[in-house]
């Protein structure tokens, strides 16, 4: 693949990114809405949010394909960033700019818009398709609609203090190391970094809480549908439970089938509530995989602290622990509460 030119506005460009904040972060339900609407309305496998950094095109926001990131010099969006209109691939086998790419056999066709942030082109929405297509200018007024509503939402500073800070801390080509993979939720390290920094900018009289989320009989998934559905029921989970909860909420795989959330400014009795939304919203529709429709629940397990509660990030998920075996002993499918006693003296 050859390469392509660097704008001689690039460092005005990276500096809009960086600003921007969402290098390194994991997927939000308000991107995962525009991509998976792009996907329906064009009828392709393939749409993704992509962030373009100095070195990476990360995918803030991915629907028809796995990853996280790429390097740039590899990816179609490179061209997209680098002029104000559109990037067309009509057939990526027999394009000069990208024929040679280790994905022409996967993305054969590609239409992106750039994406801006403060007039500088910052990302791209794009979509693909495994095949050639044609795309008039009709369908190309519908993706630049698209790409003005993703705009919008760049706009919207929405992930909290804590996990804002967090993705800045990362050197660009390090920054999976903070995702999972799998579900693009932060993962068991992030979000325990997560909770602790919640815990030092607990405001006095208020509160934050966290949710466990443990899949109901997910080796039973495992063992009747194979691995391969456990996973999808893993990535379904984590997209349900980002809908679930407020966009600021940090969402984290905790570990196999275990998922931590944390809810700034939210008390216990507003953490049952979003535990209980969570559970309608994932038992609410079985997993789709192949021919199979997999039914799938969840057992919840609450505790907060605040200024009153002196507790650790260990004692605080073990609050969490004993609630969520609480909710299991008690029949799954269900939110349990543990309250700790403010320490005295």
């Amino acid at each position: 693949m050859p390469a392509a030119p660097i704008s001689p506005g690039e460092i005005r460009r990276l500096a809009a990114v960086q600003k921007l904040r969402l290098l390194g972060t994991p997927a939000e339900e308000r991107f995962d809405k525009i991509t998976r609407l792009a996907k329906r309305m064009f009828n392709v496998p393939m749409a993704c949010i992509d962030i373009v950094g100095e070195k990476l095109a990360w995918l803030k926001s991915v629907q028809g394909f796995d990853g996280i990131e790429g390097l740039r010099k590899d990816s179609y969006c490179h061209y997209t960033v680098l002029d104000e209109g559109v990037c067309i691939v009509l057939d990526a086998r027999r394009d000069p700019r990208v024929h040679d790419s280790s994905y022409a056999d996967t993305w054969v066709f590609y239409a992106g818009v750039p994406l801006h942030f403060e007039d500088e082109r910052v990302g791209v929405l794009c979509i693909g398709d495994t095949s050639p297509r044609d795309f008039d200018t009709e369908h190309l007024e519908a993706l630049s609609d698209l790409a003005e509503l993703a705009e919008r939402e760049l706009h919207v500073a929405a992930l909290s203090e804590a996990q804002t800070a967090l993705a800045l801390s990362n050197e660009e080509l390090e920054m999976k190391a903070r995702i999972d993979v799998l579900t693009h939720a932060w993962n068991r390290g992030a979000i325990l970094e997560i909770i602790a920094a919640e815990q030092l900018r607990v405001a006095s009289g208020s509160s934050t809480s966290i949710l466990i989320i443990d899949i109901d009989h997910f080796k039973t998934i495992n063992d009747t549908f194979g691995h391969p559905a456990g996973d999808e029921v893993l990535r379904i989970v984590a997209a349900r439970l980002r809908a679930s909860v407020r966009p600021l909420d940090a969402v984290g795989r905790y570990g196999g089938e275990e998922f931590l959330l944390v809810l700034p400014e939210t008390n216990i009795d507003g953490a049952v509530r979003a535990g209980e939304r969570i559970c309608d919203a994932i038992s609410q529709t079985p997993v789709e995989f192949g021919p199979d429709k997999i039914p799938v629940a969840c057992s919840i397990g609450c505790a907060t602290f605040s200024d009153a509660i002196s507790d650790d990030v260990d004692a605080l998920i073990q609050r969490a622990d004993r609630a969520l075996y609480r909710a299991k002993v008690s029949g799954r499918n269900r939110v349990a509460r543990e309250i700790a006693v403010p320490a005295i003296g």
